[in-house]
């Protein structure tokens, strides 16, 4: 590699999205490139401090698929809180495992992870301290984990501001940018199934799959009325609290991240937009989609890297 490339990386956030990282990860490590430093913003802060504090991508992978997701979501420990409903006890112990009592000086490569201060609404670029609060503090989606009161501040999910962490990485002396940013182009497929079969039965004839993404305001208008008139030609109530909510996080996630991918050399992009925010029992598919979307950039990275 040239030597004069020092290489960070950003990793998004998305849930059980974020998981795409993994097989990004493995890629640019098989085509040797060397990171200098690592950023991550909610699921990307996890697999952000695993890496740098020392555990292998083969070891990420074997836990994604050995945990039983379906059993760790129902048991997760209930809150039942004006601050979420669920506290993060049993997400602690699983961290816990991973990353102990390590803090960010025992990392090989430099990390960070972003949370907001609920307080002062600002961007906080944790960069000291254990590793475990920090990530606990930047994975807090707010509503759903409790905040984490650290160093006299509240934090929450660094996603509300920066959902890809390219800015975060100015903090380290790096050079080259590598963004590794979960995509969404794939509901579009979803949402055309369903289009498709509400239309066929004479519901919503005067929209257009088309223009789902084009317009924000027309993109909702056209996602309500299809959600609406499949609920009337079935009856039944199927629209999902995960629905609404996978929706409108895919909408803010994208926004907020184009002007961060601006600051990336190269954009990675796993399309992971047919899983769920919260679809964790699918770990090993959504990083395969991580691995593909890596080596379609393969020859992109070569080139600016001089590998």
């Amino acid at each position: 590699m040239a030597k004069h490339k020092k290489v960070g990386i950003a990793l998004s956030g998305g849930a059980a999205r974020g998981l795409s990282h993994i097989g990004v990860l493995e890629v640019l490590r098989d085509l040797g490139v060397e990171l200098s430093a690592v950023a991550g913003t909610s699921m990307g802060s996890i697999v952000g401090s695993f890496l740098c504090s020392g555990t292998s991508l083969g070891e990420m992978e074997e836990y994604v698929g050995s945990i039983d997701w379906k059993s760790f979501l129902l048991f997760s420990d209930l809150a039942l809180s004006n601050t979420g409903i669920i506290n993060g006890r049993r997400v602690e112990r699983e961290l816990k495992k991973f990353l102990k009592d390590k803090t960010f000086s025992d990392c090989s490569i430099d990390f960070c992870c972003v949370a907001v201060d609920i307080f002062t609404r600002e961007k906080v670029v944790l960069t000291e301290g254990k590793l475990m609060d920090a990530v606990r503090a930047s994975i807090s989606i707010p509503g759903f984990f409790s905040p984490v009161c650290l160093d006299g501040r509240l934090l929450v999910d660094g996603g509300l501001i920066e959902p890809l962490p390219t800015d975060a990485l100015k903090v380290f002396d790096v050079d080259f940018i590598i963004a590794s940013s979960i995509k969404f182009e794939r509901d579009r497929d979803r949402y055309r199934h369903l289009l498709d079969e509400s239309a066929s039965g004479g519901n919503i004839k005067s929209y257009n799959y088309h223009n789902i993404g084009i317009g924000e305001h027309e993109r909702l208008r056209n996602l309500f009325d299809l959600f609406r008139n499949r609920l009337k030609k079935n009856n039944e109530k199927t629209v999902s609290v995960q629905s609404i909510l996978d929706t409108s996080l895919n909408i803010m996630h994208r926004e907020m991240t184009a002007r961060y991918k601006d600051l990336a050399d190269i954009v990675i992009e796993p399309e992971v937009g047919d899983f769920g925010f919260f679809e964790l029992t699918s770990g090993k598919k959504i990083i395969k989609r991580g691995r593909e979307a890596a080596r379609d950039k393969a020859d992109e990275i070569i080139k600016k890297l001089g590998l």
